[in-house]
């Protein structure tokens, strides 16, 4: 019965969690479609796992629809997105890409709540069942944690804090005291996740390096030789079999940005490093057991030192391209202009570039501020009790907190190893309390919750405004979206309209066929334009990371300031239509009289739209095709609409005509239709030279006529589909008198 119970209790955290994961269901399930919150990395694994799907068991290990027109292959491992799509090919099936859709958004609320329970078991088993539960139910609340599980936030980070959690249980047992037998606990499990949390995202291996040193610190200090035997043997298993799992999928890998010891993305870096520690792990423990130098403490530390050393030089020399590698590798954390626009990178008291200290408890509760104070406590109970395990897990939870303070993109994987702390020092803390102070248990009881309550008070607001904002939306009531929430559905609209409303590329599902064109855009819309549209991007969401000649290229050609290079570069990029937003390429703010603020149409009075710029300086390549913004949603106190426009680059028709020679221009206006809305108006002028010749290049076609005018005469001239796409010589009216 004990058993039941236990069992019971289990599936009840399980489904708490799940339900706080769940609230903005009504926010994600909208008319029969899936929203997914931020609709930027979510939408590429959408992409992976619909290819999956439809071309099961085969993973997109290289894509023709990422920096266009080269391709690129994704620095993501496929595993994560293979996964889901296993699952949805069983509940959904090749044939529904919504279905599928589905099953991908409930991903990361079910591994959110197995992360909370798996949590909640290692502290059970390494403290004691009230703190098992106490950690559990800290974490089930925890926005850091909540935020990158929540229904719809469909990434690998979320699997990546379940299997640092793993990973973190089999090291601790590795970690913990000896047995009866004199042998560590969790050797295979401990390898086995090292090599599984790399194959999900090679960025784990800052989490496993911090395993790394305190395992191999651990053997170094250990007073006995037999201690340190046994445990440096140990981890030469581990490490030799995290190395044997990983050659499959990383060794002889080429990557044209990151080589191939690159610890970016899976190459022969990671077998490498795990296969060199295990030999100098190896080799230290032949040493300690066969020479004087193994007898004392301080001789097994400069023998392992020494060989240590050896072998980072012996590899430092001796593999070709690993000092560039590692060099790179080290710009993960260094200050950049185009990484400081990502707010994941930014710290986590001074998202704003301000201090911000409420953001601390706003991602870790409160009990953010009492972190120093039980840390210390748990690091003295573990000297006193020498409990290596707990040793290991407060080194690596201060050692992620201290990371998140510098870049919150580490709090997801932080939050876990925070409520393993807390959660049991709390119980502790009120455990002695009661001890010192007696009181009836209701009362205890009643102190308990009300700190659980005080602790968590900013979390169970916010919670309670997106279940209130979900339940409007279930009802079909009208909602206010926040201001990026808008701005996605007007690039949801932008992307809907190239599907439909240009010329299909081949290729999407199919690696092997290239596309016949591109499209380009800002690095951070890619990845909503290319899912919904079905289009090539030249640059995404990954930046430089997804083809760093498709980044670079887009930066220039929103920079670019002449027309006529821009449109050149377009050509070498196979790029036929822009998608233009105020944010220009967004890597650098757009600057004026660049292609950037350009190609931004601005409201007239009366309504519709006017293209930006003189009339001697109007676009001559570009027309605009389609105009969306967000007018029609509930906006805040004096924000403004936001727009997205998109051109199609062409050859344009160039027109030549005679004027007097007093004329000092010929001027052309016409009036753009766009689908839906009010028409734009386009302006340019054609300057008249002494010989009393104009010539202008025009982008749109005119079937009823653009007005042309010199002076106070006024004439009509028509043009054709062909004349602006092929970039015919049409003979404009003539002024001359």
């Amino acid at each position: 019965m004990s058993h039941v119970r236990a069992l019971v209790s289990w599936v009840l955290l399980f489904v708490a969690a799940l339900v706080v994961r769940s609230l903005r269901f009504g926010l994600v399930f909208v008319d029969g479609e899936v929203r997914f919150p931020h609709g930027a990395d979510e939408l590429y694994h959408l992409r992976r796992i619909w290819f999956s799907v439809v071309n099961f068991p085969a993973a997109l290990l290289f894509d023709t629809y990422m920096n266009h027109p080269e391709g690129a292959a994704p620095h993501w491992p496929p595993f994560f997105d293979w996964g889901i799509a296993a699952f949805a090919r069983v509940f959904a099936g090749p044939g529904d890409q919504h279905g599928v859709e589905r099953v991908a958004a409930w991903a990361p609320p079910v591994l959110g709540a197995f992360t909370v329970v798996a949590a909640a078991g290692l502290a059970r088993r390494t403290f004691s069942p009230a703190a098992g539960w106490a950690t559990g139910g800290l974490l089930a609340m925890l926005p850091a944690h909540v935020l990158h599980s929540s229904l719809g936030v469909v990434d690998h980070h979320v699997a990546v804090g379940l299997f640092a959690t793993l990973l973190l249980a089999a090291a601790m047992r590795l970690a913990a005291p000896l047995g009866p037998v004199g042998r560590p606990h969790g050797v295979v499990a401990t390898g086995g996740m090292i090599a599984a949390s790399l194959l999900l995202w090679p960025g784990s291996l800052l989490f496993v390096l911090v395993v790394q040193l305190f395992l191999v610190a651990q053997v170094l200090v250990s007073a006995e030789r037999a201690v340190a035997l046994a445990r440096a043997r140990a981890l030469a298993t581990a490490h030799a079999l995290a190395a044997a799992l990983l050659v499959p999928f990383c060794a002889g890998r080429e990557w044209e940005d990151f080589g191939s010891v690159s610890p970016w993305v899976l190459s022969n870096f990671q077998p490498l490093w795990f296969g060199a520690g295990a030999v100098t792990l190896a080799l230290a423990a032949a040493l300690w057991s066969r020479s004087p130098a193994g007898a004392a403490r301080p001789g097994r530390i400069a023998s392992a030192l020494g060989l240590g050393a050896a072998g980072l030089a012996a590899a430092w020399l001796g593999v070709p391209g690993l000092a560039a590698a590692l060099d790179d590798a080290a710009g993960w954390f260094e200050a950049d202009a185009f990484l400081g626009v990502i707010l994941e990178l930014r710290p986590l008291l001074a998202p704003d570039r301000r201090l911000e200290v409420g953001y601390g408890s706003a991602k870790f509760s409160h009990l953010f501020w009492v972190f120093p104070l039980v840390a210390a406590g748990l690091v003295g109970q573990a000297l006193v009790r020498r409990r290596g395990d707990v040793g290991l897990l407060v080194t690596v939870s201060t050692a992620f907190l201290g990371l998140t303070l510098y870049q919150q993109r580490f709090s997801d994987v932080s939050a876990g190893f925070f409520a393993l702390v807390v959660g049991p020092a709390l119980v502790e803390a009120f455990r002695a309390a009661r001890r010192r102070i007696p009181a009836p248990r209701l009362v205890w009881a009643g102190l308990g919750a009300a700190l659980a309550a005080a602790a968590l008070l900013p979390q169970a607001a916010g919670y309670r405004v997106e279940a209130l904002a979900s339940l409007t939306s279930l009802r079909g009531d009208r909602i206010g979206f926040l201001p990026h929430v808008r701005r996605r559905i007007v690039l949801e609209r932008a992307a809907h309209w190239l599907e439909r409303a240009t010329p299909p590329t081949r290729g999407y599902l199919d690696p092997e066929v290239r596309p016949e064109y591109g499209v380009l855009g800002a690095w951070g819309q890619g990845h909503v334009l290319r899912y919904y549209g079905e289009r090539p991007m030249v640059q995404d969401n990954f930046g430089p990371w997804g083809g760093r000649s498709g980044f670079e290229a887009a930066r220039r050609y929103f920079a670019s300031r002449d027309e006529g290079e821009a449109v050149e570069l377009a050509g070498r990029l196979r790029a036929r239509y822009v998608v233009a937003t105020d944010r220009g390429s967004g890597q650098i703010p757009p600057r004026p009289g660049t292609l950037a603020l350009r190609l931004v149409p601005v409201p007239v009075a009366g309504g519709g739209l006017a293209l930006r710029g003189r009339a001697d300086e109007a676009l001559a390549q570009h027309r605009l095709v389609f105009v969306a913004d967000d007018a029609d949603l509930a906006h805040g106190p004096g924000e403004r609409p936001w727009r997205v426009a998109v051109y199609e680059i062409v050859r344009g028709a160039q027109v030549v005509g005679r004027a007097a020679a007093s004329d000092e221009r010929v001027r052309f206006e016409l009036a753009v239709p766009l689908p839906g809305r009010p028409s734009a108006r386009y302006r340019a002028e054609a300057p008249v030279d002494a010989a009393g010749r104009y010539q202008i290049r025009l982008p749109y076609p005119a079937p009823s006529g653009y007005t042309v005018r010199a002076g106070s005469r006024r004439e009509s001239l028509a043009l054709s589909e062909a004349d602006v796409r092929e970039g015919r010589t049409v003979a404009g009216p003539s002024f001359a008198r």
